[in-house]
């Protein structure tokens, strides 16, 4: 009784007291939810789409990368287990299956970009925890509003669209190259977009697994569950996360000699 006293005390709030003859309360009022757009509506996407057998493309590529997702868990794990928390593998193929199940379910759309990236947003904010899976969401939804920015979309804006993905991704994770995360292998691969003229998805594939052989020789991690272990036991283990975006990189690339 003495908790519903009236009371000056700053910080101590009277109580929101339940009585049935008064009627509800009003923190007791439910009020209708309002649920979220199935999917990006057509009347959203202005952009022209120059890029031909795009849906061809990329449900090859998509099935690819997620196929190396599942077949490379125990090597993620593996890694994590040793450098991390021990679930990046679990939370990558966890991921991948869904990706998988909704493009099967004509869930991902892929008739455009900007529709696919927050698609598969959408995946991975349902089915991947921790903070890569926030980070990955974070990198799908970028690279679909700034495609949607444009006119029209050729290749070279997709490459746009990916380094300001991983803009984002570095932007909100508070890491850089050298902090020894997926970050050691995507920003190897855009530099390799921009810098070299004649580049091709193969060399950024090939600098991001390169980028991320590198972060076994790394010391110290300044972010991630690698920030609290000694140099002793980061020795000789790459990054999981970056090691399963040279495996995504790589898997797209080899999906695109076949179409």
């Amino acid at each position: 009784e003495y908790l519903d006293e009236k009371s000056d005390a700053p910080a101590w709030l009277a109580a929101d007291i339940f009585n049935s003859a008064a009627g509800n309360r009003p923190s007791s009022i439910e009020y209708p939810e309002v649920p979220p757009p199935s999917k990006v509506t057509s009347d959203t996407v202005s952009a022209e789409l120059m890029l031909s057998s795009f849906t061809e493309v990329i449900q090859s590529s998509i099935q690819s990368a997620c196929n190396k997702l599942i077949a490379s868990e125990p090597l993620l794990t593996k890694y994590d287990t040793i450098v991390g928390d021990g679930d990046c593998g679990l939370t990558m193929e966890r991921g991948a299956r869904e990706i998988l199940s909704r493009l099967e379910n004509k869930q991902i759309d892929t008739s455009h970009p900007v529709s696919l990236f927050e698609s598969l947003a959408t995946a991975v904010s349902a089915s991947m925890g921790g903070t890569s899976g926030v980070l990955l969401e974070l990198m799908f939804r970028k690279m679909s509003t700034f495609l949607n920015s444009d006119e029209s979309i050729d290749a070279k804006r997709m490459e746009g669209a990916f380094e300001a993905g991983v803009e984002a991704v570095s932007f909100y994770g508070g890491a850089s190259v050298g902090s020894r995360t997926m970050l050691d292998a995507l920003v190897p691969a855009v530099n390799v977009m921009k810098s070299v003229e004649a580049s091709t998805f193969d060399d950024a594939a090939k600098a991001a697994v390169k980028g991320a052989e590198g972060t076994a020789s790394m010391g110290s991690a300044s972010a991630g569950r690698s920030n609290y272990l000694s140099e002793d036991t980061l020795a000789g283990t790459p990054d999981p996360g970056a090691v399963a975006v040279g495996l995504v990189l790589t898997a797209i690339c080899d999906a695109l000699k076949t179409v």
